[in-house]
């Protein structure tokens, strides 16, 4: 009776081992790898940088005064499809590019931390010869991004707008701290977190109709193999305190603009005080009825800000 019993749960672990294998073959994304062959189709430009090939897109008059959009966490350069033509429009030299380990940019090994980002911006800048100060925009964790870049070569940077920036050490997303766990972390982003969870962006919208544009990229992206690394490393290092940072651009003498969603509870708006304590400089507008993407759900609210801002 007992070595019955002892087969049944035998038996029943070996289903389960392979029923979890299943599910992660079955839902592993990432089966193509970018290099000059993938590339070919994909539009945009591309260049080799240190630390890995860069996809990135520039528009508006080669005279024009320099403005960086920098993208936030799991997204990409689509995030300024909304904002890019409307700078552009109005007189600017616009750059907008995937961070590494996203979008159609190489994923380097690692580790995802402030130090790679900010190396990045600058080996773009100067491989694309911008000699000039620029105006760096950065959205949730790429405003965390822009604030470090103006911090560590402030020489570049002419004045600074903050979308939502990423207000804890950790991200937005205490659910996501399961991915500290080595293994754990990998088997869960694959058959969940990142096909599902992270896919469904619908609550970072005020509607639902951007929301499955916006999914229908992201999980493009989840194709290239290294995305769910670049991810993961992401959420494991880069765990510095993103006010450091806010507070060096405070002590800059560069104009900031600080702009939220109202609704916003993915980088809480709740934050905004304790950035505009680190930024004393920084001037707040709220955009009504606007959550986390509000940079791309609502262009005729933001784009004219920001446009006033940089010409100011």
């Amino acid at each position: 009776m007992k070595r019955g019993c002892l087969v049944a749960v035998v038996g029943g672990l070996a289903g389960l081992i392979t029923l979890i294998a299943a599910a992660y073959l079955l839902l592993d994304r990432e089966k193509l790898t970018l290099n000059p062959e993938t590339r070919a189709g994909l539009g945009g430009q591309f260049v080799s940088l240190p630390g890995g090939v860069t996809h990135y897109q520039l528009s508006g008059p080669e005279d024009g005064p320099p403005v960086v959009l920098v993208h936030g966490f799991s997204v990409a350069s689509y995030t300024w499809d909304h904002t890019a033509p409307a700078l552009a429009q109005a007189g600017f030299r616009v750059l907008t590019y995937d961070l590494f380990g996203r979008g159609y940019s190489d994923r380097p090994p690692g580790p995802y931390d402030l130090d790679l980002f900010t190396t990045q911006l600058n080996d773009l800048l100067t491989a694309l010869h911008f000699d000039q100060p620029v105006d760096v925009i950065g959205l949730s964790m790429g405003g965390y991004i822009s604030a470090g870049f103006a911090d560590r070569y402030p020489e570049r940077v002419r004045r600074v707008a903050l979308l939502a920036p990423q207000s804890s050490a950790n991200g937005s997303d205490p659910r996501l701290s399961v991915v500290t766990m080595p293994g754990v972390g990998e088997y869960l982003f694959t058959v969940y977190i990142g096909p599902f969870y992270m896919a469904d962006n619908s609550d970072e919208f005020a509607s639902s109709h951007d929301s499955t544009f916006w999914r229908d990229r992201y999980l493009d992206m989840m194709n290239y193999a290294g995305f769910r690394n670049a991810l993961l490393s992401t959420l494991r290092t880069m765990t510095g305190d993103p006010y450091e940072s806010y507070r060096a651009l405070g002590e800059l003498d560069r104009p900031v603009l600080l702009l939220w969603g109202d609704e916003d509870d993915t980088s809480r708006v709740e934050n905004a005080p304790l950035v505009m304590q680190a930024i004393p400089q920084a001037e707040l507008n709220l955009i009504p009825g606007a959550r986390h993407a509000f940079a791309y759900e609502f262009p005729e609210k933001v784009n004219p800000l920001l446009i006033a801002f940089l010409k100011r």
